[in-house]
């Protein structure tokens, strides 16, 4: 698998579709994980009016629109310039506003640090392993202010869809994102251990929908340009554990 570098992640934006931005804000915004973010970020802080929230690794920062859409000061974080070029653009056509920073996750600016509300990421702690796996939780903690909550969404180990569709693609050659380990729920009470992390809990996405990674039906509407419906997602209690995406919440106190 070839390493994470800003190169990677440059040329895989410039290679990707613009249109596959709007496709991704409109299924998320219907997605049952977004539902449940939205609720923990109301339970924890009454709304979303003015929290001061970063998103790291951002890519076109698709979550980070939701939460600007609803009263967030939102701020962009990635050491690619291509995904900051991208999210601008894709912020200016939703009519959001965003400060935008190329910096790297494992070295982050000083004045960033403790100043945030809600510090996010989706689909960027997997791309690390051994002490740099611990370094990358450890620098949304240090984003996030003393009554702040980190939100990180990773790839599920357990979840079968996603494992058979990446060994797959990593057989034939297909695999696009570089070096790529999922997490556990157990592997993240390590860290939380180490870190120091007083309160953690878990959520997930839909289980159901993970099975789009091997529907041969939606592949192949998907290689022939055909669209397909999106519709507001349902959840089940099965979703916490075995659901394509593992979503970590943490917080000091």
């Amino acid at each position: 698998m070839e390493k994470n570098t800003p190169e990677l992640w440059d040329n895989l934006w410039k290679r990707t579709a613009k249109g596959e931005d709007t496709k991704n804000l409109q299924r998320e915004e219907l997605s049952i994980r977004w539902q449940r973010i939205e609720k923990i970020i109301k339970a924890k802080f009454g709304s979303f009016s003015n929290l001061e929230v970063i998103e790291v690794g951002a890519g076109s920062g698709t979550n980070s629109i939701l939460f600007a859409k609803r009263g967030a000061k939102v701020t962009i974080l990635d050491y690619s310039k291509q995904a900051l070029k991208r999210s601008k653009e894709f912020f200016k056509r939703n009519n959001c506003e965003a400060e935008f920073i190329l910096a790297d996750a494992l070295k982050l600016p000083k004045k960033l640090k403790g100043k945030y509300d809600v510090a996010m990421s989706f689909g960027l702690a997997e791309h690390f392993q051994d002490t740099e796996r611990i370094k990358v939780i450890k620098s949304h903690m240090d984003l996030m202010g003393s009554r702040g909550i980190v939100l990180i969404s990773v790839p599920n180990k357990i979840n079968p869809p996603y494992r058979i569709h990446k060994f797959i693609m990593e057989s034939l050659g297909f695999w696009k994102f570089g070096e790529e380990y999922p997490f556990s729920r157990q592997e993240f009470k390590k860290i939380s251990n180490i870190l120091r992390i007083k309160k953690i809990h878990f959520l997930g996405d839909s289980l159901i929908s993970s099975f789009r990674f091997i529907n041969p039906i939606l592949l192949l509407k998907k290689k022939l340009g055909i669209k397909r419906k999106v519709k507001k997602e349902r959840g089940t209690f099965l979703d916490r554990y075995l659901s394509y995406s593992l979503v970590f919440i943490g917080e000091k106190f």
